[in-house]
């Protein structure tokens, strides 16, 4: 991800800009007319072409296209058919993803605010009836407007013109009473950001969403005929009026279901993209006269522009059809998302297209996309343990593999660890195999515990020797992997955090790096003069495992009958081992502070400070357990990963600092 230091931070948006303006002069300079993003590719799964084909036939299509991908990376393209959906093409209401994401963008910037009125912005709106309605109200279909306006979509008018019409017109109900579908209401809210930043729409688009992702063909025009006047009409229609095609709309999907980013340039800060796509109707306060979508079964709530649908236990799928065959969506759960093009739209075609998304969430799990996993058991110590061991796809065609160890917090287990970080998805990307131990207890798969040192649990009370497990494993992988022993890192939470620490130490020859998220240094009890790489995460509000160290104010069982060491003290090790001096860059990712320590030759040392973070892996799902605490928004899982791809272990130490 692109980044800026403290010491000479621009503002995001002139940063990217700058990005991508130097990605046009580049592309220039290669080849004249040459596109400065190439088109991503991937090959047809036949699965999800059986699929496709399945829905034609039954929905009497004469062509389709159809892309998916999970986490930012395109997996599956399938064109059958007339080929006519290659095309740029009107999207309809998939229009309405995009002018969210642009206004979203814009909040990120402080330029408009979600629960600000629109009055703010265009005083047209600072009437009795109209002067109270927010953003949020206009993107959640809850302002009151009216469905439609034919006026209000006018192709000529400006946008004080356009908002003196939809205020004039007045309103059908009172604002968050009722939730009723259409464009309207998105219509104000682009006004009110024309005529706060002095922009027209086009610019405000192209410049926030389109440009910084390389979709030159993508843009907004009028409301009919669909998307006449692309990328000129005065008044585009923000919420039908959209023209794209599979290639770029693609990008736009692989944005959000990589939580902003796209290929290392941040288009959306995670949380707008939690917001977006998040349910804000709520039943108790809101009149919903029809939250359904003609054709589509079961049922349905909404987020910003954003059709919600739970189709299992924890399972969210947002979506954002077209009524001219373009749908997009996205599976929360899995990372999944799918963009599909058909030549026409019929009620026959959105009543089958849950084969299609289903086929498309069996694909992504496929060993061929996801890898596998399983579980070897090791003897060690007397006692039988047990490891989980996630290889990505194309492990048997590769040399050799970096390997990640996941050390599960304090009364968790590896499988608990695999979930609630994800970083066998990752590694599926990045192409690494990942190992997540068993800690041991009274029960052979939960309440497990790491003789960390420092912390009375089962583990240390029973003296188990897990540095010595630790190398069990790693030798058991090396059987079963190509493992590069230059590239085994260690990463872990709580009391696998500590465990990290431990080892850093007693295995100096096994590991080139490690990561700490949430758990203190407890164990002195040897030290090694090897450098390692050292990356630290802590909350500065986590109440388990103070940021300041000390006896923790919150514990389960006897775990809080200890002192922990401050997050200073471990970074203050790893600076004197690194042999690291004076000042870190310091860089700012939403709420949290990055302390970095780096010199060429040299391990490097980071320090993340989540502002208000609690005892939970950032970026993480929640886990099961009602003692569980919300995590917060920074990515953890990719972070470690980027602070540990580039790294291999160092042969010997260095001296004196520089």
């Amino acid at each position: 991800m692109m980044r800026c230091a403290d010491s000479m931070m621009l503002p995001r948006n002139t940063v990217r800009s700058l990005l991508v303006c130097l990605a046009l002069l580049i592309a220039a300079a290669s080849a004249l007319g040459q596109e400065a993003i190439e088109p991503r590719a991937a090959a047809s799964a036949p699965e999800l072409e059986r699929a496709l084909h399945g829905l034609m036939d039954a929905a009497r299509l004469p062509g389709a296209a159809l892309a998916v991908g999970c986490e930012g990376r395109l997996l599956s393209l399938s064109t059958v058919g007339d080929g006519a959906c290659s095309k740029v093409v009107p999207i309809a209401s998939a229009s309405k993803w995009l002018a969210v994401a642009t206004l979203l963008d814009l909040c990120e910037d402080g330029i408009l605010d979600l629960d600000a009125p629109l009055s703010r912005y265009a005083k047209e709106f600072d009437a009795p009836d109209t002067k109270g309605i927010t953003l949020r109200q206009c993107l959640t279909c809850t302002a009151g407007f009216p469905a439609k306006s034919v006026k209000a979509e006018a192709p000529d008018k400006d946008a004080h013109t356009c908002a003196a019409t939809i205020a004039d017109e007045g309103l059908d109900y009172a604002p968050a009473t009722e939730w009723i579908y259409g464009g309207v209401t998105f219509q104000a809210a682009a006004c009110a950001a024309v005529i706060a930043t002095g922009r027209d729409w086009h610019e405000l688009f192209a410049s926030r969403i389109a440009r910084p992702l390389g979709m030159t063909e993508t843009k907004f025009g009028a409301a009919a005929p669909p998307g006449d006047g692309a990328g000129v009409v005065k008044n585009p229609s923000v919420a039908g009026g959209a023209v794209s095609s599979l290639r770029d709309y693609e990008r736009f999907c692989a944005m959000l279901s990589n939580g902003g980013e796209l290929e290392g340039v941040r288009v959306l800060e995670q949380k707008s993209v939690d917001i977006m796509l998040s349910r804000h109707t709520d039943p108790a306060k809101t009149t919903v006269r029809s939250v359904s979508i003609e054709g589509l079964e079961g049922e349905f709530e909404y987020g910003l522009g954003t059709w919600i649908q739970q189709i299992s236990s924890g399972a969210l799928r947002c979506s954002d059809p077209g009524a001219l065959g373009f749908l997009p969506w996205i599976d929360r759960d899995l990372g999944v998302y799918g963009v599909l093009v058909a030549s026409s739209s019929s009620e026959r075609m959105l009543q089958r297209i849950g084969k299609v998304q289903d086929a498309a969430r069996v694909f992504i799990d496929s060993p061929a996309v996801a890898g596998r996993t399983e579980v070897v058991q090791v003897e060690h110590g007397g006692r039988t343990r047990s490891y989980r061991l996630h290889v990505p796809p194309g492990i048997e065609g590769m040399k050799s593999s970096a390997l990640l160890f996941v050390f599960h917090g304090g009364g968790g287990n590896g499988a608990q660890a695999e979930v609630t970080t994800g970083f066998s998805r990752i590694a599926d990307r990045e192409k690494f195999c990942v190992v997540y131990p068993d800690g041991t207890g009274y029960f052979r798969d939960r309440l497990l515990t790491w003789n960390s040192g420092g912390i009375p649990v089962y583990a240390q009370e029973h003296r188990v020797d897990d540095s010595g497990f630790a190398r069990a494993v790693l030798a058991s992988v090396a059987k079963r992997a190509p493992i590069d022993p230059q590239r085994v890192f260690a990463t872990g939470m709580s009391n696998g955090a500590m465990m990290c620490h431990r080892l850093a130490r007693e295995c100096q020859d096994l590991f080139a790096g490690i990561a700490a998220v949430s758990g203190a240094m407890n164990f002195t009890g040897s030290d090694a003069s090897l450098p390692i790489a050292a990356l630290i995460v802590h909350g500065d509000e986590d109440q388990h495992v103070l940021y300041l160290g000390g006896k923790p104010e919150r514990s389960v069982g006897r775990a809080g009958d200890r002192v922990d060491a401050s997050v200073a003290a471990a970074r203050d090790y790893y600076l004197a081992r690194n042999a690291h001096g004076g000042e870190p860059q310091v860089e700012r990712e939403g709420n949290a502070r990055i302390e970095s320590w780096t010199r060429d030759g040299a391990m490097p040392v980071r320090v993340v400070t989540i502002g208000g973070g609690g005892h939970a892996w950032p970026g993480g799902s929640r886990g099961g357990s009602r003692f569980a605490e919300q995590p917060d928004a920074w990515p953890a899982s990719r972070r470690v990963w980027e602070f540990f791809a580039p790294l291999r272990k160092m042969r010997g130490p260095e001296t004196g600092p520089r």
